[in-house]
């Protein structure tokens, strides 16, 4: 499998997609548990809401779907407005379906959102806000081993963090291996492992396993305040811009009476007590509306990585 794919697929195994599709789609309200509410309210327009998996990511379905079912409700109730969740496994069934227009709003990564982007209206979009809103990834090695940049690694033994949140970590690491001609990342070094568990990735390093690994800075300073210790010995040779990586968007001409409506919903998440156990769930502080500028740093990586493929393909870079 392409180390794109293995760092971005967090998801269950393909065997595991069946039941948890259905316990997502319960999470979600796309079963017959939806309240009674939702579905008699007649006076709202329903606006169509798909969410990938990439943005749901690994939560506990259960939890989910108990703190959907009520925010739900009290947004239908509050704001008369019936937002209807679906949810896809794949970028094509929601690019097909937005392309019939058989949605109105989607909630994605930034690698969907490049894929089907001509269809979106990119002048409103709701992200998390603040710095907490913001991805930002490092590459960390043990300050002790000496090495002071990318190129000293050459060879050497590395991890990467696997989750939603590295969407575009193969991404961002390939593009700066190719800006210093540095060669594939199979190549360059000597070993590459991808790991789902934060402290698989860092405690190597750590414990000298492995001479470096690349990961969230988030997840880093988390680690750092619970052992000061990680923070001594580690150090960041190089990191990423900040990023906004996973957001909602709607339908490009979708100008529903509802669109207001959702965005106050949506940014307003965290004002009612099942809005703050979403926002516990899938990770976030706040949700603002923001423009399209953005989602200009990481699409830049991903404009960046293009390039370099290109060269390569091209015979223009030699590794």
């Amino acid at each position: 499998m392409p180390l794109h794919e293995d760092i971005c697929n967090s998801n269950s195994s393909r065997l595991e997609l069946p039941s948890r599709r259905r316990a997502l789609a319960l999470a979600l309200g796309l079963l017959p548990v939806a309240p009674a509410g939702l579905l008699r309210a007649q006076d709202s327009a329903s606006v169509r809401l798909a969410l990938s998996e990439t943005v749901v990511g690994d939560v506990n379905l259960n939890d989910a779907r108990a703190a959907m079912k009520i925010w739900i409700s009290l947004i239908t109730k509050e704001l008369n407005v019936v937002i209807d969740p679906k949810l896809f496994s794949t970028t094509q069934e929601i690019h097909d379906r937005m392309r019939r227009g058989d949605l109105d709003a989607v909630a994605l990564n930034i690698l969907e959102y490049r894929q089907i982007a001509d269809l979106l209206d990119s002048s409103q979009i709701v992200a998390a806000g603040g710095p907490a809103g913001l991805e930002q990834y490092v590459i960390l090695t043990k300050g002790s081993a000496g090495y002071r940049q990318l190129g000293d690694l050459k060879g050497k033994r590395f991890c990467i963090l696997k989750s939603p949140r590295m969407c575009l970590a193969s991404d961002w690491l390939f593009t700066i291996l190719d800006e210093y001609h540095r060669g594939p990342v199979e190549q360059f070094f000597s070993s590459l492992s991808v790991d789902s568990k934060f402290s698989r990735v860092v405690l190597p390093v750590f414990f000298g396993q492995a001479d470096a690994c690349l990961t969230s800075k988030r997840g880093f300073e988390t680690m750092c305040e619970l052992n000061p210790q990680v923070a001594r010995d580690l150090k960041v040779i190089a990191s990423s811009p900040s990023m906004v990586l996973s957001f909602y968007v709607f339908r490009r001409n979708y100008h529903g009476p509802s669109r207001q409506k959702v965005i106050r919903a949506i940014s307003g998440l965290r004002n009612t007590t099942a809005g703050q156990q979403l926002a516990t769930l899938f990770q976030f502080e706040e949700l603002t509306l923001r423009d399209s500028s953005c989602l200009a740093p990481g699409l830049a990586i991903l404009d960046g990585a293009d390039r370099a493929r290109g060269h390569r393909a091209t015979g223009g870079r030699k590794g």
